[in-house]
């Protein structure tokens, strides 16, 4: 995803060096891609910024999920938690936690190797941008569908949360096929708590 990042960047128009302090400063892939895509079509920056803003509110969700395993950390350390918090990360803390898993170094080690990788992975997109010309004829485009779709096969347990995903999904993927793919994924994560919420009831 990174590399696929670094190369939609570069060939959206942003300097080399926007790109890796990008990856450095924000790290929230989905949100890069995003804005890449919103800020090559020219659109206002208040909906970039209201687009960013709604894709990583779900970082709030999933901070509040981890609460109880960082609450012994410092206030410096949760917010260094809270820097590297990605939906790889949260998915992977998650399981260890099902699986019985307590100990933050799990999450911190899994989470600081991402962060690592992705700066390594942007600078190689940024350096292969001009060599591999459309991203699509390798596929590259689905990189981040393809994580996603993992993410939430690997974290699937019960039959409600699959029905969750699949409304989800539906949502997002019906809007998408009918022009709406700005609001699409925020639709459909928007809508999806309420269905899990719903069907918990």
């Amino acid at each position: 995803m990174g590399t696929t990042f670094g190369v939609v960047a570069r060939q959206g128009g942003l300097e080399p060096i926007e790109i890796i302090a990008m990856s450095v400063l924000v790290f929230a892939g989905a949100s890069q891609f995003a804005f890449v895509q919103l800020w090559s079509a020219h659109a206002p920056a208040v909906l970039i910024v209201t687009t960013v803003l709604f894709l990583n509110l779900r970082h709030l969700l999933m901070a509040t999920a981890l609460r109880s395993h960082l609450a012994r950390l410092s206030l410096a350390q949760r917010l260094a938690a809270g820097f590297v918090l990605t939906d790889e990360a949260f998915a992977m803390a998650t399981g260890y936690s099902r699986r019985g898993g307590r100990r933050v170094r799990y999450y911190a080690t899994f989470a600081v190797a991402l962060y690592i990788v992705w700066i390594i992975t942007t600078i190689a997109g940024v350096l292969l941008g001009d060599a591999i010309g459309e991203p699509r004829r390798f596929g590259i485009d689905f990189a981040i569908t393809a994580t996603f779709l993992a993410i939430v096969v690997l974290g699937v347990r019960r039959r409600d949360e699959a029905l969750v995903a699949l409304v989800a999904g539906g949502i997002a993927g019906a809007l998408a096929l009918a022009g709406a793919s700005t609001v699409a994924v925020i639709a459909g994560g928007a809508l999806a708590p309420i269905v899990a919420v719903a069907l918990r009831r």
